[in-house]
């Protein structure tokens, strides 16, 4: 655990709690250096300048703990589609109400870092993927990977616990697996588009090393 820092969560998945209200965001850790950390989300809930939050990330059985608070709003087109700013009446807060955008935090607490069952969540380029289902295949690409599964973006919905074949195309070759669709929803980058997470069931025994091995060249 001595080789742990922040830096090891940058390209992962964390979730944070406002303090004032307790309202939920999650995103991905874009950057994470000494007290200074940035996070990528599709925000759905207003925030402010100030706001103070809990956060968790989660990393390869290793979790980190802190607080931090919303200082900047990084890389946020206010012409854009959804991206809105208002004004507190009688105050100089700004309330912002954006799409996918970049919140900088101040870390005001100490870093703890634990012991995680949880499975880490990595974001990364798009790779071709190739999903069976109910006879054809369809093509994709998959957005974020972990031990348990894949995210992946589609034109059409699949159904909740549909069982699939699917192909990855990883740069150690291609990965097949059988799996399970966890959930399929609008994707919120993407007009059109659906975000859909796939669970392995079955990961053959050629394919669970190289899956493995491409995981930890990501971390």
């Amino acid at each position: 655990m001595s080789r742990i820092s922040a830096r090891s969560f940058i390209g992962t998945r964390a979730r944070f709690q406002r303090l004032r209200d307790a309202k939920f965001f999650n995103g991905w850790i874009e950057d994470f250096s000494g007290n200074r950390l940035s996070i990528s989300t599709h925000n759905q809930h207003a925030v402010e300048l100030g706001d103070e939050f809990r956060f968790e990330g989660f990393g390869h059985h290793i979790s980190v703990v802190f607080n931090a608070r919303l200082d900047h709003i990084g890389q946020l087109d206010l012409g854009a589609a959804g991206a809105m700013v208002s004004q507190i009446e009688g105050s100089n807060v700004q309330v912002i109400e954006a799409c996918r955008t970049t919140f900088d935090f101040t870390v005001t607490s100490p870093i703890r870092f634990a012991a995680s069952n949880e499975s880490v969540r990595m974001q990364m380029p798009e790779i071709y993927t190739t999903i069976d289902f109910e006879g054809r295949t369809i093509e994709t690409f998959t957005i974020d990977v972990g031990p348990q599964g894949i995210g992946v973006i589609l034109r059409e919905s699949l159904p909740h616990n549909a069982i699939v074949d699917v192909t990855v195309e990883t740069r150690l070759g291609a990965v097949s697996a059988h799996g399970s669709v966890r959930y399929c929803r609008k994707d919120p980058d993407r007009a059109g588009m659906m975000r859909c997470g796939i669970m392995f069931t079955d990961l053959g025994r050629m394919e669970k090393p190289r899956w493995e091995r491409f995981l930890r060249d990501l971390s």
